[in-house]
């Protein structure tokens, strides 16, 4: 029998300041197709608790040790540059969100070559999810 005990985190609760982590996203604040975490850096460390930056800003809020995980990456180009934006972590996820960066879908019978396509009205391309198979002009 598996001792489902041990299977917890292997990695001492212990970050230094630019180790890379991810927070995880309550179900709430995100949609089904989104990412379950955050990447973020540590930015610094007071009494045991961590600040993060995202790309999208600073995190409004500090963490513990055992609320993060590490990420098992050199480098993270993202998080070379962050904001100095104070921003929660609701409004991090959302940015982040799938959704957002696809916020129409036009579901056109056409070729999507007229401001009838909510997709080219508002200057962005159709995506699969608009119209599966059918031919379009204005695809990525």
């Amino acid at each position: 029998m598996v001792n489902y005990m041990s299977k917890g985190k292997k990695r001492a609760a212990s970050y230094e300041i630019g180790d890379f982590v991810r927070i995880a996203i309550s179900k709430i604040d995100r949609f089904g197709v989104d990412h379950p975490s955050l990447p973020c850096k540590i930015m610094k460390k007071e009494n045991d608790k961590y600040q993060l930056g995202s790309k999208f800003g600073v995190i409004d809020i500090c963490f513990s040790a055992g609320e993060l995980d590490f990420l098992n990456a050199a480098e993270f180009p993202e998080l070379d540059i962050i904001p100095p934006t104070r921003i929660s972590v609701r409004k991090a996820s959302r940015l982040q969100s799938a959704r957002a960066m696809s916020s129409s879908i036009c579901n056109c019978k056409g070729e999507c070559n007229s401001n009838r396509c909510c997709c080219k009205k508002n200057s962005s391309k159709c995506t699969s999810r608009c119209h599966g198979g059918r031919s379009c002009q204005n695809k990525s």
